[in-house]
């Protein structure tokens, strides 16, 4: 995780631990899998535009 995600995970972790809200606590929990799953998503991009800046099929 990076520096920003880990400061939004640290804050939804910090909403969650007093509330009582079940619909709270899982829009809480959705939200960091959302945040997780944009993470990897950036990644496998940035992993696919790299792989393809140094393909020498497309040089």
């Amino acid at each position: 995780m990076n520096e920003d995600n880990s400061w939004l995970d640290q804050q939804l972790n910090e909403l969650k631990k007093d509330e009582t809200s079940f619909q709270l606590i899982a829009f809480l929990n959705q939200s960091k899998s959302i945040v997780v799953e944009q993470q990897k998503r950036l990644q496998q991009a940035q992993d696919e535009l790299d792989g393809r800046m140094w393909s020498p099929d497309k040089w």
